[in-house]
């Protein structure tokens, strides 16, 4: 994928690159085996901020654009030569791949393991009846944590 960054005035400033997966063209059972990643519920988000307004609470959102690049597949992935960088010695030459690209049917399940993984090992307990909610309580402390894979 290929973007041009413009500034205020419409000129451009950076070109930029983007290696991105044909996931449309993953066969289930072929290319995955599951592409589950958990979404946060809209009566969760709404009760999480209810309670946030009547406890006082200060609320953070945080958006992170690359999260999906930060994980690694569990899976064997090999994608084509993307168009621009083909190895013209070695035409039929495919690539691994060791992280997960934006487009694989698998990458927000990865990313969602991942974090999940990570705010358990720091001694968040998942929510019971929400799998995307993470609390931590240390005395009267609490803090909570909502997640929402966007893809």
């Amino acid at each position: 994928m290929y973007r041009k960054k413009m500034d205020e005035h419409g000129a451009i400033t950076k070109y930029k690159a983007r290696l991105v997966a044909k996931g449309y063209n993953q066969e289930e059972g072929i290319d995955f085996d599951e592409t589950y990643a958990p979404v946060a519920r809209l009566e969760v988000v709404r009760l999480l901020l209810a309670f946030s307004s009547i406890k006082g609470f200060r609320l953070f959102q945080m958006d992170v654009k690359s999260a999906l690049l930060n994980s690694y597949i569990n899976e064997e992935v090999f994608i084509s030569q993307p168009p621009g960088f083909e190895d013209y010695k070695n035409p039929k030459h495919v690539y691994k791949l060791k992280k997960a690209l934006y487009g694989l049917k698998q990458t927000p399940r990865q990313w969602y393991e991942k974090l999940s993984e990570f705010l358990l090992s720091q001694g968040y307990n998942r929510g019971t009846s929400d799998r995307t909610l993470f609390i931590k309580k240390k005395r009267e402390d609490i803090r909570l944590v909502q997640v929402y894979v966007d893809v």
